[in-house]
C-alpha cells in the first residue's frame, strides 16, 4: 500500500481530485467534498491530506493505483505545538476519516501515527467522529495515553412524518407569535427561499442577524472573521445550487426577524443554521423558522429524521439523541495538562467577566 502526504496548496488539490471518492463516502454535509474544499481554501490553518492508495501499474504514472483511505486533516503551530485536527475543525457537527474496509482503516491509523512521529510536539484532536469508526481503535491501539471521550448530545427527531408529530401546544405557540406581531402593527411574512436568485438578496442579511445576535448573547460569532464567513457563504450557496438547502424567514419588509437554515442529506434534514434578530427578540422569530422547517420535514415522506445538531437546549424537542466521539493524544503528557489549565483559566475568566465587560469586548 502506498501512503501519500499532501500539505498546503498539493492537499487542496488533492481534495479537489478526490472529490468523487469523498461523495461516495460521505454520510452527511460536513464530510461532503465541497465543505472539505471550502474549509481548506478559507479557514485558518494549513489542510494535510493522508492518502493510501493500491499500487499502480508497473512503470506506469498515468493509471494511479486505486484509493482506498483518505484522512483530511488541518495542522496549526501554537505555543510550539502542531494542533492536528479534523478538517473543518471546531464547526464540524461531522466527521469522518474515509476508508473503504477495515483492513483500509486499521492502515490509515497506522499511516497518521507514522506521520505524526515525524512531528516533534503535537497534539491530537479528531472530533465529531462516528464511536464504532474501526480508525479510532487503530489509533487507540498505536497511541499510548490516547482516549476517546463522548462529544456533545445531538438531539433529533427519529420516525418524522410518522411517528412523530407536532404537539398542539407547540403550533399554538407560534401562532401567538405571529398575532402578537399582528397586534402590534407589524405585516409579517413567512418566506420560504429555496434557489440560488433568491439567497443572493438574502444570505448578507442572514449573516449580519447571526452576528448581531452572537453579540448581543455576549460572543465573538464565527462570522466576525472574514475567512469563516467566506466559508460559511460558500458553503450555503454550494448546498442551494445542490438543491439541499432551504432558508425559512421571518420578515418584516426588509427586516429579518429570525430565519433558519436546513441542510439535506438524504432522508436527514439538519438544521444547519438559525437565529432571532436581536431587536425583534419579542417575536421569537427563530422559533417561528425552526417549526416551520420541523413541519416540513414531517410533511416530507422521504424525511425519516430531523437533525438538531449539536448541542442540548430547550428549543431543540424530540424522541433521540446520539454523541459522536472524539479522539485525543498528544506527543507529551505536559501539553495535555497545559490545555486542560488553559481551558480551566478561560472559563474562570468567563464566569468573573460582567456582561457589560464581555459586551463591549466582542463588539469590538
Amino acid at each position: 500500500m502506498l501512503t501519500e502526504v499532501a500539505h498546503g496548496a498539493a492537499a487542496r488539490a488533492a481534495l479537489a481530485d478526490l472529490a468523487p471518492y469523498v461523495e461516495g463516502r460521505s454520510s452527511a454535509f460536513s464530510t461532503g467534498a465541497g465543505w472539505l474544499a471550502a474549509a481548506a481554501r478559507h479557514l485558518p490553518g494549513e489542510p494535510v491530506t493522508i492518502v493510501l492508495r493500491e499500487p499502480g501499474s508497473p512503470g506506469s504514472t498515468a493509471s494511479p493505483g486505486r484509493v482506498v483511505a483518505l484522512a483530511p486533516l488541518v495542522v496549526r503551530r501554537r505555543t510550539g505545538v502542531l494542533r492536528v485536527e479534523v478538517l473543518g475543525g471546531e464547526l464540524n457537527d461531522y466527521a469522518e476519516l474515509f476508508h473503504d474496509d477495515p483492513e483500509a482503516a486499521d492502515l490509515l491509523a497506522g499511516a497518521i501515527v507514522a506521520w505524526l512521529r515525524g512531528q516533534r510536539r503535537w497534539s491530537l484532536r479528531l472530533s465529531q467522529l462516528a464511536p464504532e469508526d474501526p480508525v479510532l481503535a487503530g489509533l487507540l491501539a498505536r497511541l499510548p495515553g490516547a482516549a476517546v471521550v463522548p462529544g456533545p448530545p445531538m438531539p433529533r427527531i427519529e420516525g418524522a412524518g410518522t411517528d412523530y408529530r407536532l404537539t398542539r401546544h407547540r403550533r399554538r405557540k407560534i401562532n401567538t407569535d405571529l398575532n402578537r406581531l399582528a397586534a402590534d402593527g407589524h405585516h409579517a411574512e413567512r418566506l420560504v427561499v429555496d434557489d440560488p436568485e433568491a439567497l443572493e438578496r438574502w444570505l448578507p442579511r442572514l449573516v449580519e442577524v447571526r452576528r448581531g445576535r452572537d453579540h448581543g448573547s455576549g460572543r465573538r460569532s464565527h462570522l466576525d472573521d472574514d475567512g469563516t464567513r467566506a466559508f460559511h457563504e460558500e458553503v450555503v450557496r454550494d448546498a442551494m445550487a445542490r438543491g439541499r438547502a432551504v432558508v425559512d424567514l421571518l420578515v418584516v419588509g426588509d427586516e429579518v426577524l429570525g430565519f433558519t437554515t436546513t441542510l439535506r442529506d438524504g432522508p436527514v434534514s439538519r438544521l444547519f443554521d438559525g437565529r432571532v434578530a436581536q431587536d425583534w427578540m419579542r417575536y421569537r422569530g427563530g422559533i417561528v423558522c425552526e417549526m416551520a422547517a420541523v413541519q416540513r420535514a414531517i410533511d416530507d415522506p422521504e424525511v425519516v429524521t430531523f437533525d438538531w445538531l449539536r448541542g442540548r437546549t430547550d428549543a431543540k424537542f424530540g424522541n433521540a439523541e446520539i454523541h459522536r466521539a472524539e479522539l485525543r493524544a498528544s506527543s507529551h503528557a505536559w501539553i495535555d495538562r497545559l490545555d486542560d489549565a488553559r481551558a480551566r483559566a478561560r472559563a474562570r475568566v468567563k464566569e468573573l467577566l460582567p456582561a457589560g465587560l464581555v459586551h463591549r469586548i466582542v463588539e469590538r
